[in-house]
């Protein structure tokens, strides 16, 4: 279980509990007659109605429907957090958003009604909500015409790359964002950004993602805590024959946001 004072970096779906009967009923009665305060979209529009209510529910970011923090807003900017959960929320039930992004630091423990998780509290500008495809188009660009067919195959190969990255980010690397080797990955997977550069060179060589791993920096700069995220690529018709690749950048984790350092570098591996 974290301790008080640990990072997190953490990538998830926001969802919420109403911590007791009492604050549900309250927020019931305070809605439409008939409205159902599980219903998340009637909820939504009553906090959109209601905002100061943001603060008596229990929101949190879940992984594959299980919560694994509470959110806890605080601070001067407090209410911009929340104004930011509600939208997010609105977000993943309207627009197909499919993670949320939420560094911070542990202050306590939350209990909900079956599980006591540890209760974050987050740095606003940290906070992100992307969909998989939409980032996909943020990082590859628009899509070639027809009548430019070996740029759109390779901006069709450049965005399966980058989707099969994320994509595997997401599901086989599933974990709570605490330590700093998670912490690294995750900042990575919502970063596409930094990865855009190594699909380019991937595609061009007709390589396909191999392995994601994540090891300490041999160097750091005093006062961080540095990890290299390396991406290793295998050409899939001369596996045997032809050399991997492998790509790497640094992100240093030492602060509350994690933050990429110093260029790429790539190099060839049997």
């Amino acid at each position: 279980m974290p301790s008080d004072g640990d990072l997190v970096y953490a990538v998830g779906l926001l969802s919420y509990e109403f911590g007791s009967d009492a604050v549900r009923d309250s927020i019931m009665q305070n809605m439409d007659e008939g409205a159902n305060p599980y219903d998340q979209l009637q909820l939504l529009a009553y906090l959109e109605r209601n905002p100061w209510d943001a603060v008596s529910i229990v929101w949190t970011l879940n992984v594959e429907n299980l919560p694994i923090y509470s959110v806890v807003p605080d601070g001067p900017f407090g209410a911009e957090v929340y104004s930011r959960l509600r939208k997010y929320l609105g977000e993943q039930l309207k627009e197909g958003v499919e993670r949320v992004s939420i560094p911070g630091i542990v202050k306590g423990h939350t209990k909900l009604t079956h599980y006591v998780v540890p209760s974050l509290q987050p740095e606003i500008r940290g906070m992100h909500s992307w969909s998989v495809a939409g980032l996909v188009q943020a990082v590859c660009g628009q899509q070639p015409t027809k009548d430019k067919p070996r740029e759109l195959e390779a901006y069709t190969a450049k965005v399966q790359g980058v989707k099969n990255f994320l994509d595997r980010t997401y599901y086989e690397l599933r974990n709570r964002g605490l330590s700093p080797d998670e912490r690294a990955r995750n900042y990575a997977a919502s970063n596409a950004f930094n990865v855009a550069r190594i699909f380019e060179g991937a595609v061009k060589d007709e390589m396909e993602l191999d392995s994601i791993e994540v090891v300490r920096s041999p160097i750091s700069r005093p006062k961080s805590d540095c990890w290299d995220v390396k991406l290793r690529f295998f050409d899939p018709k001369r596996r045997l024959e032809r050399a991997a690749k492998v790509y790497r950048f640094t992100v240093d984790v030492s602060a509350v946001y994690p933050v990429a350092l110093g260029g790429l570098r790539s190099w060839s591996v049997y």
